[in-house]
């Protein structure tokens, strides 16, 4: 079965379009618990949040997306690519 390239870009790019404020939403509300959970994903990692939301972050975050749905399309072809091969 293959994939639809675009469907799975799309998906990629609209999960981190919800995804990645949130994150910072959290950040910013409870720095607490948001730091004390990423500390338990990296053992050793102290952190010290600072939430801001300048214009710096809009710019990267489209940029995240780009790439997220960048990555999503890669690899559906890819995939795609890979199972035309293996008939």
């Amino acid at each position: 079965m293959r994939l639809n390239s675009y469907a799975l870009a799309n998906t990629f790019a609209l999960i981190d379009l919800v995804l990645h404020p949130l994150f910072h939403i959290w950040g910013w509300i409870f720095p607490s618990s948001y730091e004390k959970l990423m500390s338990q994903f990296v053992i050793g990692l102290t952190l010290n949040v600072q939430e801001s939301f300048s214009p710096s972050f809009f710019v990267s975050w489209i940029l995240e997306v780009v790439i997220f749905w960048s990555f999503g399309y890669i690899v559906a072809v890819v995939y795609n690519k890979l199972l035309k091969n293996d008939k």
